[in-house]
């Protein structure tokens, strides 16, 4: 917290987690990991195995400097989880490296994949993480499950605009307040892009999913759409169940 200059709005365990979820309505969360060092992948991802649940839904964890990154793909999905998260800023790549491609190849078809995207809370001195650089990935691997958060690139929604709407990536809603992402551009965003490409996220602990969800109800969207964003389509992307759920109450 102390490198984003951001109190939390969390205590950063499991059933604190969880005692925010029923204050804000939140049915089921997606925790994502990331590991910093090589060394770090397996524990994150034995972790992540033992806390996935039906509510909290744990993405494992890779580093592009892995010696062998498809045994480590193998045992994700032999753990149960999802997906998996890179955050370039912290390990230190850029999306659209060759020696990801690799990493890819394992995970094209297989897992859904978290990209930070963007600049960082505290402005970052290099963005690797750009929207063009996503694109690039999307380009080569086309079906690889992309989810780029922050609305495709924190504080670089020009760019977003340039290279990402439109396409195939999914955009995350995490983090992206109204200083940063007045109301009207965060619809016109949705809208251009497309609500079934838009999957709801708080940043969690950083960022607070109820006054989220409040501004998602009152941007004036169809009901079609806010539904699709909340819920919908991340149940469609991630295997949920939540549409079962929901027609058997």
């Amino acid at each position: 917290m102390a490198e984003y200059r951001v109190t939390p709005v969390g205590d950063g365990t499991l059933a604190g987690l969880r005692r925010h979820m029923a204050a804000t309505g939140v049915s089921v969360s997606i925790v994502l990991s990331v590991a910093t060092k090589p060394a770090q992948v397996a524990s994150i991802n034995d972790w992540a195995a033992s806390i996935n649940s039906p509510d909290v839904v744990a993405f494992g964890a890779l580093h592009p400097d892995l010696p062998d990154p498809t045994e480590e793909v193998e045992r994700i999905i032999d753990l149960g989880l999802r997906g998996v998260k890179f955050q370039p800023t912290f390990q230190r790549f850029a999306p659209d490296e060759e020696r990801m491609f690799p990493v890819y190849r394992a995970l094209e078809g297989r897992l859904a994949v978290m990209f930070h995207a963007g600049d960082e809370i505290q402005p970052a001195p290099e963005i690797p993480s750009t929207p063009r650089a996503l694109a690039h990935v999307h380009k080569a691997f086309p079906g690889l499950t992309m989810i780029a958060a922050h609305f495709g690139g924190y504080r670089m929604w020009d760019e977003v605009r340039e290279h990402l709407v439109g396409t195939g990536v999914c955009f995350d809603t995490s983090y992206c307040p109204p200083d940063d992402l007045p109301d009207q551009e965060m619809i016109d965003l949705i809208r251009a892009h497309g609500a079934e490409r838009i999957i709801f996220g708080s940043d969690f602990p950083f960022g607070n999913p109820g006054p989220d969800l409040d501004r998602l109800l009152e941007l004036g969207l169809e009901r079609e759409e806010v539904e699709a964003i909340a819920w919908r389509n991340a149940d469609r992307l991630l295997g949920l169940g939540l549409e079962a759920h929901r027609m058997a109450q």
